[in-house]
């Protein structure tokens, strides 16, 4: 399954599009690219499963089959400052990681924010 079809799945098709579409602006502002060459390098990162782009807190990221490595099973990201995450494991315990440490994980749950839940939300 791709990574598109596993953020749909976690968190359905108009709240990946609210994903994906702030980061082709900020591309577009940043790095001032024209919008279809913005779209398809954010695409292109979201269905490799890259971090960079997916990254938020509230996400669960799985360890992946593959890594031989002692890591922990699944870590919940709690911030993210750029590059630079704080995760909790499954016992609770916070660490301090760089965000380039997930490329051993893959997307597994994430916990979406209902606009009532949200502090800046005014109804």
């Amino acid at each position: 399954m791709s990574t598109l079809s596993i953020v749909d799945r976690l968190i359905g098709p108009e709240r990946a599009a609210r994903v994906i579409q702030p980061l082709v602006r900020e591309l577009m502002t940043d790095d001032l690219l024209p919008e279809t060459v913005a779209y398809r390098i954010v695409c292109e990162g979201v269905l490799a499963g890259d971090p960079w782009w997916l990254a938020e807190p509230g996400q669960g990221w799985a360890l992946r089959s593959d890594v031989t490595e002692p890591a922990p099973a699944l870590l919940v990201i709690v911030r993210r400052d750029t590059d630079q995450l704080t995760v909790e494991d499954p016992y609770g315990q916070r660490l301090q990681i760089p965000l380039c440490a997930l490329a051993a994980y893959e997307l597994e749950q994430w916990c979406w924010m209902r606009p009532d839940d949200d502090p800046h939300h005014t109804p």
